[in-house]
């Protein structure tokens, strides 16, 4: 019986089942087959640059991409990078002090910049970017008017960094800063050390140096010399009169004179931190530090502000106590007590 359905092309009632050569199953079966493979070889290589793209994302090539962010005009997202590898880094490596750099860098502010680079100058001494650190924190202090501190900051750069290329711009910079103090015969000193420093082939920077050079002559860059002691005058008639008889009653020291004595006493070297500007920013390092067990105070009446430590007889001892704070992660340098430091 008849339906008037005709049947599939290829059957027929005689024969049901349409005949496959091998070369049809692969012209129907083979373009997919090759499609999967093609699928699964391009997802292995997505994986594979993947992981490749993981491998290569090591700290330093996300601060050159941030840094590429910020000069691209997308500041915004440069920062959130740094950001996120300061939150990310342990505060007790040298990898935090790294992100603190970075982000003092791409900073949009100059007073937290520098909060981010005096901690590493501080707390990280011996991180790889210290150095750094410490002659941008000069370089800040310096444009802020800040001579002193600049010319602190910059001269440990210099003392503490003989071998770096940037010894000849510090160099210029502490003459500037120097000559700006009215401190001749330090800014001469720097000025011979960086015209030593600086290659003969960094022709720009040498002519910048000697600029400097005619206000050096006549200043004298030696080490002065002691003022001779001047001989004890023999008393006169009205001194022996005025002079207490033997077995007299001594008289009771004057408190003037108690309090020299007391400083003489605690020592004529300390040991200096820090200087800031702001009077609250100096008691704020002093009080972490007292902290940590160390004899910390604050020395001025007006700017700046120096965080100092302990007192010493001698600068021998001075500069080793300076090294065992070293250890600490403190980084300090040896100076005179003054009159404002009692």
């Amino acid at each position: 019986m008849r339906t008037g359905i005709a049947p599939p092309r290829g059957l027929t009632e005689s024969n049901p089942m349409p005949r496959f050569s091998i070369r049809s199953f692969h012209s129907l079966y083979m373009p997919a087959a090759l499609f999967v493979a093609c699928v699964a070889g391009a997802t292995q290589s997505v994986q594979g640059q993947t992981r490749s793209t993981r491998r290569v994302a090591t700290p330093d090539s996300v601060y050159a991409r941030a840094k590429q962010l910020v000069v691209n005009g997308n500041g915004a997202a440069g920062r959130v990078l740094v950001d996120s590898m300061v939150a990310a880094a342990d505060p007790d490596t040298p990898a935090y002090a790294d992100a603190l750099y970075w982000r003092a860098s791409l900073s949009t502010s100059i007073s937290d910049a520098e909060r981010d680079l005096r901690k590493i100058v501080i707390e990280y001494p011996l991180a790889p970017r210290s150095s750094d650190a410490l002659l941008q924190l000069g370089q800040l202090e310096a444009a802020r008017g800040e001579r002193p501190a600049a010319a602190s900051h910059l001269e440990r750069f210099l003392l503490e960094n003989p071998s770096s290329p940037e010894q000849g711009r510090a160099g210029l910079l502490l003459v500037r800063v120097s000559f700006e103090q009215n401190d001749a015969r330090h800014a001469c000193i720097a000025l011979t050390r960086a015209l030593t420093a600086v290659p003969s082939d960094a022709v720009e920077l040498r002519n910048q140096l000697q600029y400097y050079s005619p206000r050096c002559a006549g200043v004298d860059t030696t080490n002065a010399p002691k003022p001779t002691p001047k001989p004890t005058p023999k008393p006169t008639a009205v001194a022996r009169a005025a002079a207490p008889r033997s077995g007299a009653k001594a008289s009771k020291p004057s408190k003037d004179s108690v309090e020299r004595s007391s400083t003489a006493a605690k020592g004529e070297f300390t040991l200096q931190v820090a200087a800031y500007s702001k009077r609250a920013e100096a008691e704020a390092l002093a009080l972490k530090l007292k902290k940590r067990g160390l004899d910390t105070r604050v020395v001025g009446t007006t700017k700046l502000f120096r965080v100092r430590i302990g007192h010493y007889p001698t600068r021998a001892a001075a500069t080793a106590a300076a090294k065992q704070l070293k250890t600490r992660k403190i980084d300090a340098f040896v100076t005179a007590v003054g009159t404002d430091d009692k």
